[in-house]
């Protein structure tokens, strides 16, 4: 269990003097959060004014590069709702990215945010905290039906594209023959690399060739997949 630091609370003059950094840490945030989904900057202002429901001059002030203004409170509620994520990592308050957690909001705001899904609250926040987890992550579509049930045909799977070579067994996006595939990867001392098929009916391929197996081009190793199965 985690405990407060600071055992005492802060003096007035401490307090007074504190430099939070919240001008411009949370503009930065905001564009971060867009560019993470591929907002391009023409499309900011217009993409906050219809997230949050306020006019383009008020949102241009959050992320005007020069002098950025701060949102109401009211706004930044907003913001942490509907970008998935917890005020104080949008504030600077957090280290780290956390997950806003829909579960634990009050009943009566989450009725309005799940209006349509009473289950919402007992099975989507955890999905989406897995997939914000992983937000940092780009996401990529599965093609085929090779990698089911692990990775279903047409499921979005996030990859840890820093991963540019073999670093153990594992799944991985791959390029391979000019082909872009998915494919668990397992090294076998003393013959080489073995690229295998979650799918028992497409058959696996051993490459032995050590300029082979430097030709294979790795794009990342798979941290998550999100499978829909539609009955």
């Amino acid at each position: 269990m985690e405990t407060n630091l600071c055992s005492t609370p802060l003096s007035r003059q401490q307090a007074q003097q504190l430099d939070l950094h919240l001008i411009p840490g949370l503009c930065n945030r905001l564009i971060a959060e867009m560019a993470m989904r591929n907002i391009s900057p023409h499309q900011y202002i217009p993409f906050l004014s219809e997230l949050t429901g306020r006019a383009p001059q008020t949102v241009a002030r959050w992320i005007d590069p020069d002098h950025p203004g701060m949102p109401d409170l009211s706004s930044l509620a907003v913001l942490s709702i509907q970008f998935g994520t917890d005020v104080g990592w949008l504030l600077g308050l957090a280290r780290e990215r956390a997950p806003l957690v829909q579960s634990q909001l009050p009943p009566a705001l989450l009725s309005q945010v799940c209006p349509d899904s009473p289950a919402c609250a007992s099975w989507l926040p955890p999905l989406l905290a897995h997939a914000q987890a992983h937000a940092r992550h780009p996401v990529a579509i599965m093609r085929g039906k090779d990698m089911a049930p692990l990775i279903a045909d047409g499921a979005p799977f996030f990859y840890d594209d820093t991963v540019r070579q073999v670093e153990g067994n594992g799944v991985y996006l791959l390029r391979h023959q000019d082909k872009l595939l998915v494919r668990h990867i397992a090294i076998q001392v003393g013959s080489g690399l073995l690229l295998r098929c979650e799918n028992a009916h497409y058959g696996a391929t051993l490459i032995r060739d050590r300029s082979r197996q430097r030709s294979l081009e790795i794009l990342g190793k798979v941290v998550l997949a999100i499978n829909a199965c539609p009955l």
